[in-house]
């Protein structure tokens, strides 16, 4: 056909567009798995996948088929006889109308991830990883358009199983309502978010966090310091580098991290004051590790991911678990202890500090005022009697 000049070929999965070759045929005119004809030659290539590729106004085009050989020669011969009877259709004043093809949920998953990933959306790329391979782990189905209510409503059930609070199945549904979308499903065929109670935001209270930091290493008691007194989400501890501290002006710095493809949540950055302690003993930290660059990095100095994982261990360490919540029950990690709830104490404990509101929204990070202001606590009836009292009616 004219313009067309498809022909098998390998694709680098490691090498993105790097392609070996036109795929090898034996004598019977088949395809031979693994082989590529390279300079008139036939080569035996590892790791291989398969292209179609084929001219399109000029263009060569690359339609990656898979790994295997019988599934690519397959989607050869149907593209081929497709080219040749639109050919014919064009050739007789005929339009041709082709369905949709179907799309999988493997391939919107990738592509959603890392359309995320390109955003420098680093957090929304992880959380999107999780619920991805959640759901793609419970499905049957493996195309997009076979995706019921049934099958989200299963998921909410499966997160419930497995110990998720209300909220958290609201946040990972509307997780996966993006990726849907994204994946071209009708918005109408998608499950209203589940609804939840909205909570008070909960804290740590000084006999926890000075009982943790009792428990804790030198390492974890840097870590709790931090998260504590800059309010810090768990990110930016991973990403946190002294060089983000201004020492003469005794505030914290947080921005961006490109070579760690970590960004800021609300992209904008902020500076949060460092307590005169903190700050000490943060020069104190820094003088012990000459040349280190993050403040919790590893041996490696790579972002440490397992932070989380470790403060369940010192409240174990400590005998701090509750020994009623599930994960106390089943693994002995509790869910009252998370890094998040040190967030939520600095935000709770600097709004009755005679911090003004759109001050802590500021240190918070936070992109609209009434984030902050669920931290806002009701005053007790003798603080709003004495209140009262001082007013002059």
């Amino acid at each position: 056909m004219n313009g067309l000049a498809e022909q098998l070929n390998r694709k680098n999965v490691d090498v993105a567009l790097n392609t070996a070759g036109p795929a090898a045929r034996g004598a019977n005119g088949r395809v031979k798995p693994g082989h590529a004809l390279i300079d008139g030659k036939i080569v035996s290539i590892k790791n291989w996948t398969y292209d179609l590729r084929y001219t399109e106004d000029r263009k060569t085009v690359y339609l990656p088929v898979g790994g295997k050989t019988s599934d690519a020669e397959a989607r050869r011969q149907q593209f081929e006889l497709k080219s040749s009877v639109k050919a014919q259709a064009k050739e007789a004043g005929i339009q041709v109308v082709e369905p949709a093809e179907s799309k999988t949920l493997k391939a919107t998953a990738a592509a959603y991830i890392d359309n995320a990933v390109k955003r420098g959306a680093s957090e929304a790329a992880e959380q999107a990883r999780l619920v991805c391979n959640e759901f793609l782990r419970l499905m049957k189905a493996t195309k997009v358009d076979q995706v019921t209510q049934d099958d989200i409503f299963a998921y909410h059930e499966w997160l419930r199983k497995n110990q998720c609070g209300d909220r958290t199945v609201s946040n990972k549904h509307m997780r996966l309502t993006s990726w849907l979308r994204f994946a071209g499903i009708d918005p109408k065929q998608i499950p209203p978010r589940p609804r939840y109670e909205e909570k008070l935001p909960d804290m740590y209270s000084s006999a926890q966090t000075s009982a943790l930091l009792a428990a804790a290493d030198p390492y974890m008691r840097m870590c709790i310091l931090l998260a504590l007194k800059c309010g810090l989400r768990d990110q930016k501890l991973r990403h946190v580098e002294f060089r983000d501290i201004a020492w003469e002006t005794k505030t914290l710095r947080v921005r961006a991290k490109p070579q760690w493809n970590f960004t800021v949540k609300t992209w904008e950055q902020r500076e949060v004051p460092v307590p005169n302690d903190l700050l000490k003993a943060l020069q104190e930290w820094q003088r012990e590790r000459p040349g280190k660059t993050l403040i919790l990095g590893t041996k490696n100095q790579r972002p440490n991911t397992k932070l989380l994982r470790a403060l369940k261990y010192v409240a174990r360490r400590g005998k701090l678990n509750c020994d009623r919540c599930a994960p106390c029950l089943e693994r002995k990690e509790c869910e009252v202890y998370t890094l998040h709830r040190f967030r939520r104490t600095y935000i709770t404990t600097l709004l009755p500090g005679r911090i003004d509101l759109r001050t802590v929204q500021a240190y918070a990070g936070h992109k609209d005022i009434a984030s902050t202001m669920r931290y806002l606590t009701p005053q007790t009836a003798s603080e709003a009697q004495d209140a009262i009292n001082a007013i002059e009616w």
